[in-house]
């Protein structure tokens, strides 16, 4: 393939994505998206436009099973069985490269996916009704929450040098733009412009599928936790709290919640990427790669099992059982992978983790009273019968650490925690040895910049260490 830039080369991909396998494909456009060669005048447009963005997330390069697979795997939740089907096995190992094919569509569907949103931030639609500012306010959040995690996996964290630098912030398409990597801190300013102007612009509360604007401030409030700007994290994950609607699920339906998500998903869930029977991934599902009916590849580490007590409804989601004759904790927070009726919805931020926020802001603030609190809304919820945390100090922090672990496993979080923290990655005998300890400073735990971006693009230069 010749060398072509990335606006270039992602716009041609958006291209290929959304043609019909009918015989005048060329002549199609799909009702869940708009060719980038033709603006949007309609309201109507607008919306398929819409639904086209949110299907790019569900890509297995992105929310679909690569993000939240990795914020696992790379840290000390997850492992590759030794009975495998080839899948992820450099990033268990910490042996990725340039090449690397996972890395590669992260980078190119990421941004795949920002051109979708651009171009609906872009639609020239009047006059501007309350319709038209939600279905563009939703493409600012998604946008923000795309640069997120773009920087995250691209970039040192910001907590670590928010002068390093980061990805390429993309706000328009131009085919000819050969960007060059804007620093960590800019594109954090970007990503609060796009989730604030998000969550004016929208006033429409649908189902979790769609952006809210709760939904925009649920993300903004995790990334100033991600800059350490507890005043603003706690303001905002306080917001979300008291104004969302959202609520925990009671004890007795936490396993249902799983698996039946659907049914019980606007409980706790505010933001999910949707998959059901018609709109999945299929076999590359995040659900499938743990499902010990379908790959089964991806096994829970026993440290983190032995975190939860017996009565705790969360490790109702996972299963002492056997891979291939050898003891493994078996994960089942996905279990519909082979269900033809539901699918598996991938929850992106939930109404707990706004708990964790506030617990994790109130300690930095030094008010460990509320700290405490909110610590213990979430615990003696998942835990009945559970009289809850009265530890202080570093001990009242590692509580509220080992929560968010027990909390959101499986669900791509906790080498995040561990990156902003500034924490090694300390891991069990199940992973080759050189990938059993990485320090806090090791290059390894920021990923490549694809070969094929520094092919097609000289102004963008390689993180250290590749």
């Amino acid at each position: 393939m010749k060398n072509i830039n990335l606006m270039k080369f992602v716009g041609i991909m958006a291209l290929l994505s959304m043609m019909s396998c009918k015989e005048s494909f060329l002549d199609v456009k799909p009702g869940d998206s708009v060719p980038f060669a033709t603006a949007i005048k309609t309201e109507a447009e607008m919306q398929g436009a819409v639904n086209g963005m949110y299907a790019a997330l569900r890509s297995a390069n992105l929310y679909g099973r690569t993000i939240p697979l990795l914020g696992d795997l790379m840290a000390d939740n997850v492992y590759v069985s030794a009975a495998n089907s080839n899948r992820y096995i450099t990033h268990g190992a910490y042996t990725v490269n340039p090449l690397n094919g996972d890395v590669t569509n992260l980078w190119i569907n990421g941004y795949n996916a920002i051109l979708r949103a651009n171009q609906i931030i872009d639609a020239p639609v009047t006059p501007e009704t309350t319709i038209s500012k939600q279905l563009k306010g939703e493409a600012y959040a998604i946008r923000g929450l795309l640069h997120f995690d773009l920087v995250r996996h691209f970039g040192k964290p910001f907590t670590v040098d928010p002068n390093a630098l980061g990805v390429p912030i993309i706000t328009k398409f131009d085919p000819n733009l050969k960007p060059p990597r804007n620093t960590v801190k800019e594109v954090y300013t970007q990503i609060v412009a796009d989730l604030t102007q998000a969550s004016t612009l929208m006033t429409i509360k649908k189902s979790p599928n769609n952006m809210s604007s709760s939904g925009a401030k649920a993300i903004l409030a995790r990334v100033y936790q991600y800059q350490a700007d507890w005043d603003k994290a706690l303001t905002t994950a306080l917001d979300v709290i008291s104004t969302s609607g959202n609520k925990f699920v009671a004890a007795t339906a936490y396993v249902d919640y799983w698996k039946n998500p659907v049914t019980l998903a606007a409980s706790e869930t505010i933001f999910e990427i949707n998959a059901d029977n018609i709109n999945n991934v299929g076999f590359d599902a995040l659900a499938y790669i743990y499902d010990q009916t379908g790959y089964g590849d991806m096994l829970a580490d026993t440290s983190l099992f032995n975190l939860y007590r017996t009565a705790d409804v969360r490790k109702s989601l996972l299963i002492v059982g056997k891979r291939s004759g050898a003891d493994a904790i078996i994960v089942n927070k996905y279990p519909n992978s082979t269900n033809a009726n539901e699918k598996d919805e991938l929850k992106v931020v939930r109404f707990s983790e706004m708990h964790l926020i506030a617990a994790e802001a109130y300690f930095n603030k030094l008010d460990e009273v509320n700290a405490t609190k909110y610590l213990n809304n979430i615990a003696i919820q998942r835990e009945p019968g559970f009289a809850g945390y009265t530890s202080k100090g570093v001990n009242l922090f590692a509580d509220i650490l080992n929560e968010r672990r027990k909390e959101l496993a499986f669900e791509g979080h906790r080498f995040w925690d561990l990156a902003r923290l500034k924490l090694p990655i300390v891991r069990s005998n199940y992973y080759p040895t050189a990938a059993r300890s990485i320090p806090a400073d090791d290059n390894r735990r920021v990923q490549p910049i694809p070969q094929t971006e520094l092919d097609a693009n000289k102004a963008i230069i390689q993180n250290p260490g590749y």
